[in-house]
């Protein structure tokens, strides 16, 4: 019996062998992402108390992981490799951690099986090369719950006490969900209590609470502040996709998944273990409903990253039903076959080491230097966007400290019309356009090429893109275009046509304070875009005085109800004492269809006067500007 217990052990050190490998390999050589950056940002204060009032209470996150990386890069520096490094251990502990729990909760031959699921399983492995607490709160909420359960069946509170707390409050402190899911499963294990173990079950639970205090006005803010404005709120069919999501997406991978189960089925390695599988369902779903509801009643928090802390319940509700005296041979050989797919699906189908489903801005950045000192700095005009200028900065001035981009900040620091007027009076070759998770408007591209025609150099990424256009001839090909003044399917009251103010044609159309709308387009929308090219150009020039309120609004109906709207104003692009170029870039979204009818049309609600010309519509084969498709 002792060398068949080896033998499995020596079969789950190789899986976690291949789980340090999936997990080391080429972490520090991809771009920190978004949040590891801005974590980064939060470890420059002068002291803790500042660390605290600035890093953390505005932050939304628990204080534990961001106290640490403080200290932390201190100590070793902030490069990718020695930021991520501790999470990349702590994923590898959490595969140690899940064995032994399994082992000792259920069976060697169920802990084996569980580990091959869980060493190659995509959300585990991306988030174990990521330095956010998602990979920390798994190894906490792990460890925790293998030293609670051990406890309870054990009744060895001297063994487990240490472990059990500390595990406990840690994970409490690293994320809210982490420490939801650390009362889930407290709460679940009750079914495990007996007279042995009742009054250290509440003392350990009391301990970790009173641990916790100190802790608990930040927790109480962060409350306040809710979750985050850019999370969209989940669709009915979340779980689903998530579940899927979580194995692999593979259809391969979960067909090989159900065999292996009706293998050891047929030779009757099954036995179900009631007591496991109901805390493994109570704790995921109460977690998920939770997260889910909340979303939907109050501000969006779920996302598959939130679910980490639960995810390893669903293995346990596939482990719990493999028998202690199932076949060792074939569940060792079984067990292999799923880390061998699990592996190869994470590698080859998930493309895991070449696609990252985050913002580069590690290659923007490199690219953007090197370009820049290949074409000469005296010849590029330079625009970058990201969620903070530090994210870029991070990684250019590790490149070439005196490297700076001439624009930065968009839509904040600097306006759409300041970045069209610095183009349109550029004397500089080249003008070089580069964004990470803070995406440059498709306007401004609409601007560099109506003078800078020719692409130099395009690389694209996840939610990120570095593309250089130059000067030249490039005449740009179009799929559909229209003018007000030539087309029959515009409205044009004609009586304010004139031509004592105009900015090409000798005419313009003069918006009165009598005219609320004006300028009316009608056609289908199959005519003007389809799914192959589907953004629409909509530029005029415009003259007023002062900035007008005006908006140009963008109308699909079905039949009598609008199913898309949208009003873009002119303010941002106004220039005082001169015609201005007013630029709206729309996107097809895939819920509308070519039969809808569009109507465009400038709307002025405050009467307000000003003047219109070379208003225009146009599909241009070379606009493309979806930086999602993954």
């Amino acid at each position: 019996m002792f060398q068949k217990v080896e033998i499995r052990d020596y079969v789950a050190a190789l899986f976690i062998l291949i789980g340090a490998f999936l997990r080391i390999y080429g972490f520090s050589d991809w771009s920190l992402s978004n949040d590891e950056l801005s974590a980064i940002s939060r470890t420059n204060f002068n002291s803790f108390s500042e660390l605290i009032d600035k890093g953390i209470w505005v932050d939304g996150h628990p204080a534990l992981i961001q106290i640490f990386e403080y200290y932390w890069i201190q100590l070793f520096g902030n490069s990718a490799f020695v930021v991520r490094l501790p999470f990349v251990l702590m994923s590898i502990g959490s595969c140690i951690y899940f064995y032994r729990l399994l082992s000792n909760w259920l069976n060697k031959n169920a802990a084996l099986i569980g580990l091959s699921l869980f060493v190659p399983n995509y959300l585990f492995v991306l988030y174990a090369q990521i330095a956010r607490p998602y990979t920390a709160g798994l190894f906490f909420v792990v460890a925790f719950t293998f030293y609670l359960l051990r406890f309870l069946q054990t009744n060895n509170i001297k063994k487990n006490t240490v472990g059990l707390i500390f595990f406990g409050l840690a994970a409490s402190l690293t994320h809210y969900f982490s420490a939801l899911s650390v009362f889930l499963i407290y709460l679940s294990a009750s079914v495990y209590w007996n007279k042995q173990n009742l009054k250290a079950y509440f003392l350990l639970a009391l301990t970790i609470v009173l641990l916790y205090l100190p802790h608990l006005s930040i927790t109480l803010n962060h409350l306040k502040i809710g979750g985050v404005t850019w999370l969209s709120r989940p669709e009915p069919g979340y779980l689903n996709r998530f579940i899927s999501y979580f194995f692999q997406g593979s259809i391969v991978f979960q067909i090989i998944l159900f065999a292996v189960l009706s293998i050891i089925g047929i030779r009757k390695g099954i036995k179900v273990e009631l007591k496991p599988i109901l805390i493994a369902l109570f704790v995921f779903f109460s977690c998920f409903f939770v997260a889910y509801y909340y979303s939907i009643y109050k501000t969006p928090v779920l996302q598959f990253s939130v679910l980490i802390f639960v995810a390893p319940f669903l293995i346990v509700i596939i482990a719990a039903v493999i028998s202690k005296k199932a076949n060792i041979k074939l569940i060792i050989g079984l067990s292999s076959l799923l880390i061998l797919t699990g592996s190869y699906s994470l590698i080859k189908e998930n493309q895991f080491y070449s696609k990252k489903p985050f913002a580069n801005f590690k290659n923007v950045a490199e690219n953007s230097v090197r370009i820049t000192k290949e074409l000469g700095k005296e010849n590029v005009l330079s625009i970058a966007n990201s969620s903070n200028p530090y994210y870029l900065e991070y990684y250019t001035s590790k490149i070439d400290p005196s490297f700076q981009y001439n624009l930065v900040d968009i839509g904040d620091a600097v306006s759409i019309a300041d970045v069209r007027d610095v183009i349109k009076n550029s004397q500089k070759g080249y003008v070089l356009i580069a964004y990470a998770n803070s995406v440059i408007p498709a306007e401004i591209h609409e601007f560099a090429k109506q003078k800078y025609p020719v692409v130099h150099f395009h690389e694209r990424h996840f939610n990120s893109d570095i593309i250089v256009y130059s000067k030249g001839k490039n005449e740009r090909k179009t799929y559909f275009e229209s003018s007000y003044l030539i087309d029959s399917k515009w409205d044009i009251n004609r009586s304010l046509l004139q031509d004592s103010i105009f900015y090409s044609d000798s005419v313009a159309f003069h918006q009165t304070v009598e005219t609320p709308y004006a300028l009316t387009f009608r056609d289908t929308l199959g005519n003007l875009v389809n799914e192959d090219n589907r953004y629409l150009t909509i530029s005029a020039q415009l003259f007023s005085n002062t900035s007008v309120d005006m908006s140009l609004v963008f109308n699909v109906n079905r039949g009598d109800s609008s199913v898309f709207w949208r009003g873009t104003n002119a303010k941002p692009f106004f220039t005082k004492n001169t015609w201005y170029e007013f630029m709206y870039v729309f996107e097809k979204p895939s819920h509308l269809l070519p039969s809808d009818q569009v109507v465009i049309y400038f709307w002025n609600p405050n009467k307000q006067n000003l003047f219109i010309d070379e208003f225009k519509l146009y599909n241009f084969a070379d606009s493309d500007y979806n930086y999602y498709e993954f």
